[in-house]
């Protein structure tokens, strides 16, 4: 063996001893964590419950135009917003001529009331892309929006960063679906429910970066430092076989754990957090102080870009979903779930544009699909697959921007909105906020003037959102109105009938209105059944779907068909008990009666009419139509309400046979 032979032995030594033993681990890790961007940190703070026009609608000038002179602002890129636009809304679809409409306003104020929400809400807000059942729907209460006065820093990020204004959510509904959207890129469920159903372990995120070696975290104000009890999961506990899963929770840590990685260099390659039940009161969620909240997003932010891993890292805040709140453009349908609707999203990190209006057509997905293509990964199913990269939102040949720190200190005296606050600091404490002062927070003064920006930034934004939108199955727009019109039409002929009823040749008159009547209350209650004012869910739980108007048509049906057999009813009531002898019918009539008591009893104590209208009244909330409909016409209610009638019906033929019994 030569001598240059021998020189190498314990070089290869080294390298088989490396390979055998846990350093290849190691090695493998390391392989595994390389990716095709200098991001290595990908953080996502999931807020609640916003709309884009709700939270950036008028930005970058504010209500009326407040801002537009200044020398920064008249500046700034513009979004797709209700900047220039006059909104008002039908207060029900189809309807606005007759019922009237309602306009955006502007909420002065950081505490909004909590519009209506879940599938059957937000799927009437959107009606087939015509954006116009909000106030029916979500109800009024949906129709506002705020500006730089109540989340100021939210708009330095987006003057600062980079705005995406055609950012959608993975499902037309609320929370749950869309978090299993952005962890897994599907849902097994269309509202917010507890298990089962629960969603596959490993179709999620969080088993696949375990998968690969690539670390990642779940944050939150949990009881433990790591691992916390199964009752502090929250969403996480609709994922299969993650509660008691220790290779699972135990990736899941306080909030001031968060903060010591940041100082230690230690952050997971994936963190996600989210605001809702991060401390008393804050939450983007209304009805709580969405500026407290947005505070809390600050402190983490500026937790990130004080650290060693703001220089590898991007910050994705965005929202849930909607919230019921108000939005102008209506969404791509790329499956049976939607997308949802539009909502913002802030991406933040060093290597971020600045003032750039992303307008790709994104959404929860695309945050999963930059996770998975950044590290190398595969695709969690099709859906993320097709999703869009925000890549043009990045500038990845730019020298790493240095950090933008905002807010004030926490302790400044005085109180703003209606409750204060908690915020949790870097060492993990948390300390009450009582006042933030807002007003002169935005705008702040641009890192790089915007004529030396090596990008284009064309401020006037024309809203061609550049796809087209498709729906399967459209309910037509006609369907609304006509039924309205037949109902007030099937009311008039019903009333003539009763009228008509009252003299002594109307009879057959009568019979006439009332088939009439019956007939025109059936056509509307058909057009509604055949074309449902809301896209069924095509997931667990299943929720009615038609309209108060195809309610109300069955109703006036039923009513109409009851008041044509009544003489008939009548007739064999009278002739069958008089074949019976007199203490048969005494019982029959105390039977009658105790199941008229019973159905009316029923009735009441039925997720139905008196109870619902008595809690509305009582919350002094403004409801919208349909949370009052589905109220007033469930089915336990419905099923109460023909046995009320029928029984009722009968008590009232038993006892006008014994009124006649005593007067003879």
């Amino acid at each position: 063996m030569s001598s240059k032979t021998l020189k190498f032995l314990p070089l290869a030594a080294v390298i088989l001893i490396m390979l055998s033993s846990p350093l290849a681990s190691l090695y493998s890790v390391h392989a595994q964590s390389q990716t095709k961007t200098p991001i290595k940190h990908v953080i996502v703070i999931f807020k609640e419950n916003r709309s884009f026009d709700n939270l950036f609608g008028t930005y970058p000038y504010g209500h009326s135009n407040a801002l537009k002179n200044s020398s920064i602002v008249k500046e700034l890129s513009i979004p797709d917003g209700v900047l220039n636009m006059k909104v008002e809304v039908p207060n029900y679809p189809g309807l606005g001529s007759v019922l009237g409409y309602t306009k955006l306003a502007y909420a002065n104020s950081p505490v909004q009331q909590d519009p209506g929400e879940g599938w059957v809400d937000y799927h009437g807000d959107w009606d087939y892309g015509r954006m116009d059942g909000f106030v029916a729907y979500s109800g009024p209460q949906s129709m506002v929006y705020i500006d730089y006065k109540q989340i100021p820093f939210y708009w330095d990020y987006a003057e600062e960063y980079v705005l995406c204004d055609n950012y959608f959510t993975a499902v037309m509904t609320e929370s749950l679906p869309n978090f299993l959207g952005l962890w897994s890129g599907t849902t097994v469920v269309s509202n917010d429910i507890s298990p089962p159903p629960y969603l596959p372990l490993n179709e999620t995120i969080f088993y696949q970066l375990s998968q690969y070696n690539i670390s990642w975290g779940i944050f939150g104000l949990y009881s433990t430092r790591q691992s916390p009890p199964s009752s502090e999961l929250g969403w996480l506990e609709n994922i299969q076989n993650f509660a008691g899963n220790s290779a699972m929770t135990s990736h899941i840590y306080n909030m001031s754990v968060f903060y010591q990685m940041l100082k230690n260099n230690s952050l997971p390659a994936y963190v996600f957090m989210d605001d809702y039940g991060i401390a008393d009161g804050i939450s983007d969620h209304p009805p709580d102080n969405i500026t407290y909240s947005e505070m809390w997003t600050v402190n983490v932010i500026n937790a990130v870009m004080n650290s060693p891993e703001w220089k590898n890292s991007v910050i994705f805040l965005t929202w849930d979903d909607e919230g019921g709140f108000y939005d102008h453009v209506p969404p791509p349908q790329i499956n049976s779930f939607g997308l949802g609707l539009r909502t913002a999203c802030l991406i933040i990190s060093p290597y971020a544009k600045e003032d750039y209006i992303d307008h790709q057509v994104l959404s929860h997905y695309s945050i999963l699909k930059f996770v998975e293509w950044n590290w190398n990964i595969p695709y969690l199913n099709r859906d993320v697959a097709d999703a869009n990269l925000p890549l043009d939102a990045f500038n990845f040949n730019q020298q790493p921007r240095p950090p933008v720190i905002l807010g004030p200190t926490p302790d400044i005296a005085g109180t703003i909105g209606t409750s204060h606050g908690y915020i949790t600091f870097e060492n993990g404490s948390s300390y009450m906020l009582t006042a933030v002062q807002t007003s002169e927070q935005y705008p702040v003064p641009l890192q790089i003037p915007v004529s030396e920006l090596p990008y284009s930034v064309p401020q006037n934004y024309s809203g061609n959102i550049g796809f087209t939108v498709t729906y399967k199955n459209t309910t037509p727009s006609w369907i609304t109105p006509a039924q309205f019109y037949l109902l007030i039409l099937s009311l008039i002929v019903l009333i003539a009938a009763i009228i008509a009823g009252r003299f002594s040749s109307g009879s057959f008159l009568r019979s006439v209105f009332l088939g009439i009547s019956v007939v025109l209350s059936l056509i509307a209650s058909v057009f509604g059944i055949m074309y449902p004012a809301v896209m069924p869910a095509p997931l667990p739980p299943v929720q009615p779907t038609y309209s108060i108007f195809t309610d109300l048509g069955l109703f006036i049906m039923i009513v109409g068909v009851l008041i044509l057999a009544f003489p008939y009813i009548s007739r064999f009531t009278r002739k069958s008990s008089e074949s019976l002898p007199e203490n048969v019918r005494s019982v029959a009539r105390i039977a009658v009666a105790a199941g008229a008591l019973i159905a009316v009893a029923s009735l009441i104590a039925t997720p139905g009419i008196i109870i619902p209208l008595k809690m509305i009244s009582a919350l002094d909330l403004p409801q919208s139509m349909l949370q009052v409909a589905e109220g007033a016409l469930s089915p336990f209610t419905w099923i109460s309400l023909i046995i009320t009638i029928v029984s009722g019906t009968l008590f009232v033929l038993q006892a006008r046979q014994l009124a006649k019994r005593l007067n003879s």
